[in-house]
Parts: structure tokens; sequence; C-alpha cells
């Protein structure tokens, strides 16, 4: 299994509703082209739930995951007219900023509990992707919220920008996805004292939690599936 995770940022002037309505509109409807996709998500940005410099360390109205079932199928995609031509061609009717990251998805995906959030980052000075991983499974452990709460790790292993668009000058390192059973022990885990929070201030230099909205655009197919379990 493949993925990218595109942080969006939507053109200036533009209304927040105008933003989502053409992203799952017309835009989608064109992505829906490409040949190879085995799941594709939109996380519309809800709210900042923290942001470790007190404003947010990236510019994101939006995340896309695109998920393929191995590298030729998203190459493939890349390849085809409406990865190269057309998506790009549509971009900025309602984008200011792209930045990709292809990621390396550590341990299964996790779909409930339902409420999403979305923390991009860039790594601490001491930090490493084993501490973080360990910290965090530990932090998990220890939330108190009844319906429990998961996470998943995606590790950046390469980015692009599209040459019309702005982009990050410095892209997230990882994606830490966590999942809760309401919206309120998501701002319980991230408030001040909050366990995900005093987890990820004392390890990372840069990060921001969103409170995501997500809207699945292609339901994950069966070959997909199976690629988890083997």
């Amino acid at each position: 299994m493949k993925k990218r995770m595109t942080l969006l940022a939507k053109k200036q002037g533009m209304s927040t509703s105008d933003f989502r309505n053409y992203w799952a509109g017309p835009h989608a409807k064109l992505a829906l082209g490409m040949e190879g996709i085995a799941k594709y998500v939109h996380n519309r940005v809800d709210k900042v739930l923290w942001a470790s410099r007190g404003s947010p360390s990236f510019t994101v109205d939006g995340i896309v995951e695109l998920y393929f079932e191995d590298e030729e199928a998203m190459r493939g995609a890349q390849a085809s007219a409406v990865g190269q031509r057309y998506i790009p061609a549509d971009e900025p009717n309602f984008l200011m900023g792209w930045t990709l990251c292809v990621v390396d998805t550590e341990g299964e995906e996790a779909q409930y509990p339902s409420t999403k959030v979305v923390v991009p980052f860039l790594l601490g000075a001491t930090g490493s992707k084993e501490r973080i991983s360990q910290v965090l499974t530990r932090a998990a452990g220890r939330t108190v919220d009844d319906g429990g709460s998961t996470f998943t790790l995606n590790w950046t292993a390469s980015t692009s920008r599209r040459d019309l668009l702005w982009a990050e000058p410095r892209p997230p390192e990882g994606f830490a996805v966590f999942r809760f059973s309401t919206v309120a022990a998501a701002h319980d885990a991230f408030d001040e004292g909050g366990i995900y929070r005093k987890t990820l201030e004392a390890e990372v230099q840069d990060a921001t939690a969103y409170l995501m909205d997500e809207l699945t655009i292609r339901e994950a197919t069966k070959d997909y599936l199976a690629s988890w379990t083997g």
C-alpha cells in the first residue's frame, strides 16, 4: 500500500464553503478519473486544537489522503493525463498552496472511534521515529476517553510541489492521525495539560493539531483492505 497526504491552502479571498464545495465537487470528480486509487479522503479543517508555537506551524485548510495498492499504481496515476495535466490545471481555481508528502504508514490504520485529529509535525532536535512511536503508545494507554483513542503515524518519504502554487517551506516530517470517541475527548487530549499535547510538546519542534471534518470520496477497495491484513 502507498499513500499520499497533501496539505491544501485555499485560494485567497475564497470562502471556506466555496473551497469545500469545489474540492468535493468538480475537483474530486476530476481526480476520480485517475486509475489505481484505492481510497480517497478529504480532511477538512474545522478547528485548530493546539499549535506548538501558539499559532499554526502550517497553512492548512484541508489534507487529502490518496491511497494506492502499490507504488506502481501510484506512479501510473501520477503519469496519466489526469495526474499530469488536468488536475494541476484545475488546482489554481480553488487553491493557493499545495504540498504533497508521500508517506510510509506505521501500523494498521484505525477507522474508529470516529472523531479525527491530524497533527503534521517536525521533529525536535533529539526526536526520532522510534521515540515518537514509543511515547505516543504510552500516552494512548493513559487516555481517559471512555471510548478509547487510537493513533497512526505516517512518515514523510518524499515531497513535491506545484510550479504555479505556494508550498510549505518546511514540509512535515510526519503526520500523527488520532481517533477519539467524541469531539470533547479530542479537545481534552490537546487542551493545556492534555495527554497528547504534553507528549508532543516534549518531542516535536513544530506541530499543529487539526480537528477534521472527514469526507470519504471513495471507500477502500477490497484489494486495499486485504493489503493491510496480508
